[in-house]
């Protein structure tokens, strides 16, 4: 029996050929594209819910498979099926279309600007690159050039040094060198936390009843230079003695409106005027 010749068809395909009966119909053409290897129809479904980077496909590629499939199975895919695999393949090529050319002004002002930011980063990653090629260049100590360091002198020692090291000690201060002065700095003689703990406690103790903050401040000479620098540091000094006595409740502070005159008595007078009792005041 002679050989039949094969029927002539479309191209040569290895999905269809050496195959007694054709295996199932594709759903849909299969793309090899730059990061997704699978159906057409995976691809549009993966690139409208944005789980796939779409943006970094080619576009060309994408038509040249989809052109190719179209025509290696036009006569083994029905006409409606190749229809549902063109509107897939136009929307496929709409949903890249739009992430090229943006949608409203708005839109456009944004990628402008992000365009603008990624000209900058390039320029300073160049500037980078061109200072590390620079630095890179320059000779390196430990490879390029090495440093001569002076030669370590062993301390000797002996009996007759150890004799004018003591003799140096004995004699004192003389025969030794002159030691670099000590920064000291000049403490302005001025009214002192300690100062206002004494004065406001002998105070309150010939006048239990207090009075106000200023009674308590020490005098200040009218013709003192820094007279305003005196005056302020007394008052400050003053007023953190009355409340270091307060924290130990010695004494207690009040301050019947608020900014105004601050009153200093003994802890015990206030129960005291509180059941009647008066006492003299500053």
């Amino acid at each position: 029996m002679a050989d039949v010749e094969p029927t002539t068809g479309a191209a040569s395909d290895p999905l269809w050929d050496d195959w007694e009966a054709p295996p199932r119909r594709p759903s849909s053409p299969v793309l090899h594209l730059d990061g997704f290897d699978g159906p057409m129809d995976m691809l549009l479904d993966l690139a409208e819910r944005q789980r796939i980077d779409f943006g970094r496909m080619s576009i060309l590629d994408l038509a040249e498979q989809f052109v190719a499939a179209m025509a290696r199975l036009a006569d083994r895919v029905t006409l409606e099926q190749r229809a549902d695999w063109l509107v897939v393949a136009t929307r496929l090529v709409l949903l890249r279309s739009r992430l090229l050319f943006p949608d409203s002004p708005e839109a456009a002002a944004t990628a402008e600007q992000d365009a603008a930011a990624e000209l900058r980063r390039l320029k300073d990653m160049v500037a980078m690159r061109a200072a590390g090629a620079w630095l890179q260049q320059r000779p390196q100590l430990g490879l390029d050039v090495f440093v001569r360091r002076p030669p370590t002198v062993p301390r000797e020692g002996g009996y007759v040094a150890l004799m004018e090291a003591c003799l140096v000690v004995l004699r004192g201060t003389e025969g030794r060198p002159e030691e670099a002065p000590l920064y000291r700095p000049a403490i302005p003689d001025l009214w002192r936390v300690v100062d206002a703990l004494v004065r406001i406690q002998l105070l309150l103790v010939e006048h239990p009843a207090g009075g106000d903050l200023a009674a308590f401040l020490p005098p200040v000479a009218e013709e003192a230079t820094d007279r305003p620098l005196r005056a302020r540091a007394a008052v400050a000094s003053t007023f953190l003695a009355g409340l270091e006595l307060a924290r130990e409740g010695t004494l207690t502070l009040a301050q019947q409106v608020p900014f105004k005159t601050l009153q200093l008595a003994m802890a015990w007078t206030v129960a005291s005027s509180a059941s009647g009792t008066t006492h003299q005041t500053l």
